[in-house]
This record gives structure tokens, sequence and C-alpha cells, in this order.
């Protein structure tokens, strides 16, 4: 290898260091704080709750998400039938705010 291409892939590989140690001394950003969020149960079953005035606002699967003057519940519905064999459909409904 010619000598003044040994000299430049030398400067290279100097020339990277200062970066990498750089990078390597910043501290990695901070990760969001988890803040603890009300999870009160309801006793009272999604239907109830619809048949009061509450309305559906989103749907993933079977959680729903409930909303009357600006009180958010988010339902579980369980089908009948399953492992268990329900006759009928159940639901956990739980308030967020």
């Amino acid at each position: 290898m010619p000598r003044f291409l040994s000299h430049a892939l030398v400067l290279l590989v100097l020339a990277g260091i200062p970066a990498t140690s750089a990078r390597a001394q910043t501290p990695p950003p901070a990760a969001p704080s988890r803040l603890p969020t009300i999870w009160e149960a309801i006793d009272q079953s999604m239907s109830a709750l619809l048949n009061g005035g509450h309305r559906i606002v989103s749907a993933t699967g079977p959680s729903f998400t409930l909303e009357r003057q600006g009180t958010y519940i988010v339902c579980e519905v369980r089908p009948p039938g399953g492992l268990r064999g329900n006759a009928e459909a159940t639901s956990t409904c739980y308030r967020v705010n």
C-alpha cells in the first residue's frame, strides 16, 4: 500500500475517535415517567351505562371507551360461550377520570 494512503487511513481512523468518544459520554434520554392513573371499578354493566346516557367513543377488540359529560369509562365485554360456557355476555367496566 502506498505510504500516503496508509497515512490517510490513519488520519481517518483518528478523526473518528473523538466523535465516537463524545457520543459515548452523552447520557441517554430519560424515560418518560409513568404516572398513576385512576382505574376504579364500576358496579354497572356496559348495557346499564349505555342505557343511562353514556355513549361509545372508541372500540378496540372487546374493549370499549364510553363517555358521558366528560367522564370516561373503559369496558371489556366477554361474549357468551368460550371455555367457561357462559350463557350470556358479561362486561367489566372501570372509570378512568
